[in-house]
């Protein structure tokens, strides 16, 4: 039981422990709305520009009618691509306030600008920037300085999260069911959920893990609470349900072992709006015969990783027995990856190309063949985007982290 109390107090202290001047998002037994904006259709798969030389909007009125009844306090997220590198100074303006800076991810190489990323910072607002009602307006803004005249970062999605006191606001309410406290997780677990509301029916319950894997949220923070969000809807997640017993399976054959124990917690969303984080499941451990799957985090990641300009190359290390291993993925997010041609492995190209273009992309491609790989350094790296009828093409930004490897072994190690 000590075991049990000493881990929730660790988990708790991460979960409020602020990153750089970020903020950490919702914490189990939080209560609050989001209001999403996303630009619709549009060029760059609907993003907003921000700074640059062409189509930035402005002043945008949010057609939300906002509630800050028994509000507590307010956020905002950002759903930001780096885009033009060397691009700085992001910063959002709410109703005429005070501009508020938003701050680079500090696990991403100083100086961030250099490095593309697609990051969600989550930074906090004071609710007096915001208005009771319709009408809530924000622009945004980076430094003009540039040293190719074009600064941009691309915006596909901007979140004002707002929570409320639960002991005064009507909400939902619930608790996961299955697994519990302590349970060990196969390759297939089954999640379940009671949930219910005094503001109607259920709308979706989204279950998340806090456990370490490949870090889609772009911020190389493996471990963490793992979801994120694009257009305003949630991604890469564990899953979610809308119908009772809120079921989703969760496969596991992919998640790498871990070195913690895992919890689990879901959101609950009713027709009015509301959301409710439920108290975490906690002390879960994996328990999978025969299975093993390492996470290889790269490492040496170049800067300004466009394939237009060359070839870039990581490095990533592998500590199992490759005899048996039995397949691997390559993960990673990429924009315009239309663009790519070829991932290689020590020289050997082991992926050709998928995605559009210029516009955001998860990959998670999965190789049969593990030949190329080694024991201990290897080296990836992706082909330089030719001409296309003579002139420069866009070519794929690789994002942060770079690209990360699993390994599936067949035998725990």
């Amino acid at each position: 039981m000590a075991g049990r109390v000493k881990f929730w107090l660790v988990l708790c202290a991460f979960i409020a422990l602020p990153h750089s001047n970020l903020v950490a998002g919702p914490a189990p037994g939080d209560v609050f709305r989001e209001y999403t904006w996303y630009k619709e259709g549009g060029d760059a798969g609907g993003a907003l520009r921000v700074g640059g030389r062409i189509g930035y909007e402005g002043v945008i009125t949010l057609p939300h009618d906002f509630d800050l009844g028994h509000a507590t306090k307010a956020e905002v997220v950002i759903e930001k691509i780096l885009c033009h590198d060397s691009t700085r100074g992001l910063a959002i303006e709410i109703n005429g306030n005070q501009w508020i800076g938003i701050p680079e991810a500090d696990a991403i190489t100083y100086p961030q600008r250099e490095y593309q990323h697609h990051i969600y910072p989550v930074v906090a607002i004071p609710l007096s920037y915001l208005n009771q009602g319709k009408g809530n307006r924000f622009q945004m803004r980076v430094d003009t300085e540039h040293p190719w005249d074009w600064p941009q970062n691309l915006i596909y999605g901007v979140h004002f999260r707002i929570y409320y006191d639960p002991a005064k606001k009507p909400h939902p309410t619930g608790m996961i069911t299955s697994p519990a406290l302590g349970s060990e997780l196969g390759r297939q677990v089954r999640l379940e959920a009671e949930a219910q509301s005094p503001n109607g029916r259920i709308k979706q319950v989204d279950y998340i893990g806090h456990y370490e894997d490949v870090n889609f949220e772009g911020d190389g923070n493996y471990v963490q609470w793992h979801y994120h969000f694009f257009h305003g809807k949630i991604m890469n997640h564990i899953g979610s349900a809308e119908s009772d017993p809120y079921r989703v399976t969760w496969d596991t054959s992919w998640v790498p072992d871990q070195r913690q124990l895992v919890a689990v917690a879901a959101r609950i969303k009713d027709s009015a709006g509301m959301i409710y984080l439920t108290e975490a499941v906690t002390d879960l451990s994996f328990d999978r015969p025969g299975l093993s799957v390492e996470l290889c985090k790269p490492y040496r990641i170049p800067k300004k990783w466009v394939t237009r300009s060359g070839e870039k190359e990581q490095r990533f290390d592998v500590t199992g027995d490759l005899k048996r291993a039995v397949a691997a993925q390559l993960v990673w997010s990429s924009w315009s990856p239309g663009y790519m041609n070829g991932v290689y492995v020590n020289g050997q190209k082991v992926f050709d190309a998928e995605g559009p273009k210029y516009q955001y992309y998860a990959h998670r491609v999965t190789l049969q063949d593990i030949s190329p790989f080694k024991q201990g350094v290897n080296a990836l790296k992706t082909g330089k985007t030719p001409k296309v009828n003579g002139k420069m093409v866009h070519g794929m930004e690789v994002n942060w982290p770079g690209i990360m490897v699993l390994i599936q072994y067949a035998a725990k190690q």
